[in-house]
């Protein structure tokens, strides 16, 4: 036995304080071990970890200001102004916590706006080094916060709530964290209010006339999950007197204000006057409420929208929560993603031991009228690839639904939703466009098909996500001539192929749905081995008897004729396809686009390496044995215990 309160085992040789090879391999006298610690010399394992975290957005206030942005910290992936220091980081675990959105006032409340509430990545910590505080955006009405609320006017807001909160309180530094609010203008027969301060720019001033009131401030993009999103913009400013409703922010993350009535406006005007809440896990600040044509606050300002943490790591990350899944677009090469919608734990760690084969279907995006859904993100490791690696004990898997298809004119398609198995995320599929340029997202997985000629199909694989088996995890929809009198829409993207286009022709043809794939890592399935086809295109009004186009091998639901006002067909459940889209009679008939169908996951080991503890759960999932091997099929979210 080694001397000073060693352990059994050969002594380990120490040069400068390290072991050889710099690796603390061996067994290692316990007193060495104590003084290393101690002295900050052990050998220890670092992660670099980039992060962006949002606060909570402030609540509007009743016929008043906006509320502001929750406040924002990113180390990177954003405008480079507002760029912090990556962590390092040793292994361990950290405690996450989600900031709320305030409550909007209710009908009739006066009163400043409620503050959101804080986000932050390992509280307790030291600040800027291993911890990161967000905090929450300032109510409306002048409060401030991580973004300051808008400045009320004079004749809605109590003594002391008129002016504009300041934003970045507390100072966060290096960067601001966000905006104030902007300013109120009150005249005997003016009273207009301040925007909410957003992370991009200031809460937009209250215009000197009516009717008209303060924009939401700015929000920013951040691409830290791989595609850019806009995060934390201030919410628009409610109408005291004759005034409309301030925008919400350019970002599109801040809540609407509501128009204001005021004594003697015109019949029916300001009948639509509650703020719009902020958008949710984005910070968006909350829009304040108008005040009704008979003078009264009967309606209630906007909430503003929860925050989010998200942190991207060159190490593997699991968390305790389905609330707060991880991703890897690489397979789990070397880039993992943790998202927290919902305060949890965050552990970085080793790659567990634990290795399966997968294949991971989103749900497909429903069809709209001519723009069919695209289909679900398709990623597998089957045969032969890299595998997803899971953690001994309860491993969420996460099964995407189908998007909702649209109905009648002007109404796109949903997008599907995701699916998880472990840090193996697919990307919902795109919903159907018609003749929308940027109101709705219809990229995802795979992208939703177009009407318009001017609008292209939409993308696939967005975010860019690859796997052993697929490079990319789906492709574009097709672009639709709808409107010319003789076509109809494009086909929604499938995991093999593009959508196609509508052609033109006496009769002209619809876009057929992308084609999807074949993977046998469950060859009994009922639903069949090819999955993830894009939607059919709808037939065009003015050409009947066009048949729609058809959908794509997979689960692709085919389109609705031009003939009569058919509604297109759903996508394959539990295949990923996308739903048809809807066809259009001459008559000007709009039929329903279909619903996407519902994603599946598929989890593969072999069975003589089986844990006692396997199980899958609820008991609607299944496990096969096929030759050698174990398969888990999930129709429907759960768990796989290993």
């Amino acid at each position: 036995m080694a001397g000073n309160g060693g352990i059994i085992g050969p002594v380990n040789t120490v040069t400068n304080g390290c072991a050889a090879c710099g690796v603390a391999s061996g067994v290692w006298q316990m007193g060495t071990v104590y003084n290393f610690v101690k002295n900050s010399d052990w050998v220890y394992n670092f992660s670099s970890n980039d992060y962006l975290v949002v606060a909570g957005g402030g609540s509007g206030q009743n016929q008043s200001g906006g509320g502001g942005a929750g406040g924002y910290r990113a180390s990177g992936y954003g405008p480079a102004p507002l760029r912090g220091t990556t962590l390092s980081q040793k292994w361990g675990t950290f405690p996450v916590t989600v900031g709320g959105g305030g409550v909007g006032d209710s009908v009739g409340q006066a009163g400043q706006g409620q503050a959101g509430s804080d986000s932050i990545f390992n509280p307790g910590g030291v600040e800027n080094t291993s911890t990161i505080t967000g905090d929450g955006g300032g109510g409306g009405g002048g409060a401030s916060g991580g973004s300051g609320g808008g400045g009320g006017s004079e004749g809605s807001s109590p003594a002391g709530y008129c002016s504009p909160g300041a934003g970045n309180t507390p100072a966060r530094s290096p960067i601001a964290q966000g905006t104030a609010g902007g300013t109120r203008y009150n005249t005997p027969s003016v009273k207009n209010s301040g925007g909410g301060g957003g992370a991009g720019g200031a809460g937009g001033n209250a215009p000197t006339s009516n009717p008209a009131n303060g924009a939401g401030g700015v929000g920013v993009p951040n691409a830290i999950t791989g595609s850019a999103v806009s995060y934390a913009g201030g919410g628009g400013a409610g109408g005291f007197c004759q005034g409309v409703g301030g925008a919400a922010s350019p970002c599109g993350t801040g809540g609407v204000g509501g128009a204001g009535g005021g004594n003697g406006s015109p019949p029916g005007f300001g009948n639509t006057t509650a703020g719009a809440a902020g958008t949710q896990y984005r910070g968006g600040g909350g829009g304040g409420s108008g005040r009704d044509g008979a003078g009264q606050m009967n309606f209630a300002a906007g909430n503003g929208g929860d925050g989010v943490v998200i942190v991207r790591s060159n190490k593997y990350l699991t968390t305790d929560s389905a609330c707060a899944p991880v991703s890897s677009p690489d397979g789990g090469t070397s880039t993992f993603i943790a998202k927290f919608n919902a305060s949890a734990n965050l552990k970085v760690t080793s790659v567990p031991s634990i290795s399966l084969d997968y294949l991971v279907v989103a749900g497909g995006g429903g069809g709209s009228t001519f723009g069919a859904g695209g289909a679900g993100g398709f990623r597998s490791s089957f045969p032969g690839g890299t595998k997803v690696f899971l953690d001994s004990g309860a491993n969420y898997v996460t099964i995407g639904g189908g998007g909702a298809g649209g109905a009648g004119n002007g109404t796109g398609g949903i997008p599907g939703t995701d699916s998880f198995a472990g840090y193996i995320t697919s990307t919902g599929g795109g919903g159907g466009n018609i003749d929308i340029p940027a109101a709705q997202k219809f990229s995802g997985g795979s992208g939703g098909g177009s009407q318009n000629p001017a609008i292209p199909g939409a993308a696939g694989n967005d975010p860019p996500l690859s796997s052993p088996i697929a490079p990319v995890q789906g492709f574009a929809g097709g672009t639709g001539i709808g409107g010319t009198g003789c076509s109809g829409g494009g086909g929604g993207g499938g995991a093999s192929a593009v959508g196609t286009n509508a052609s033109p022709g006496s009769p002209g043809t619809a876009g057929n749905g992308g084609a999807g794939l074949t993977n046998l890592i469950a060859p009994a399935f009922p639903g069949g081995t090819v999955y993830a086809g894009g939607g059919g295109g709808g037939g065009e009004a003015t050409s009947p008897g066009v048949a729609g186009g058809s959908g794509g091998s997979g689960g692709g639901g085919p389109g609705g004729a031009g003939a009569s006002p058919t509604g297109g067909t759903v996508g394959t459940t539990n295949l990923g396809g996308g739903g048809g889209s809807a066809g259009l009679t001459s008559g000007g008939v709009y039929g329903t686009g279909a619903n996407g169908g519902p994603g599946v996951v598929f989890l593969r080991m072999a069975t003589a390496c089986k844990p006692a503890s396997y199980a899958v759960a609820p008991g609607t999932n299944t496990t096969a044995v096929v030759g050698s091997c174990t398969v888990a099929t999930f129709t429907i979210s759960g768990t796989l215990t290993l």
